[in-house]
């Protein structure tokens, strides 16, 4: 690992860290001073871990869609396209999330495309 995923790794433990205990301080303070069973405790982090994931999906796919050229050739008659950031809903394993996702509409063929990185892009 490099450096700088070094870093982010260690950065991210931190943060973590402090996401859970903010996160078991306001749990306490919803469920107030009576015992709670262990699902009580089991379910809301389980949801906050899954809103977690939605957020990190949500920005990992903005990423990507942003690292895309802004032309990418059309698969059928080899034209070059323009690409273009669209943003949409989908539903992960953790729940809707909207992402944002490159599309190319090549005019020559009347259709739309996802571009990848294995086209070329210009």
């Amino acid at each position: 690992m490099d450096a700088k995923a070094t870093l982010l790794s260690q950065k991210l433990e931190s943060l973590l860290s402090q996401a859970a205990t903010v996160a078991a301080e306001l749990q306490g303070i919803e469920q107030g001073k009576e015992t709670p069973h262990f699902d009580q405790i089991e379910l809301p982090a389980h949801a906050l871990g899954q809103r977690l994931s939605r957020m990190i999906q949500s920005e990992r796919a903005c990423e990507v869609a942003v690292a895309e050229k802004n032309q990418t050739t059309c698969p059928d008659c080899s034209r070059r396209c323009k690409v273009e950031v669209q943003r949409r809903t989908v539903n992960s394993i953790d729940g809707p999330i909207e992402i944002a996702e490159t599309i190319a509409k090549c005019r020559r063929c009347r259709r739309s495309f996802f571009p990848s990185e294995g086209r070329d892009g210009v």
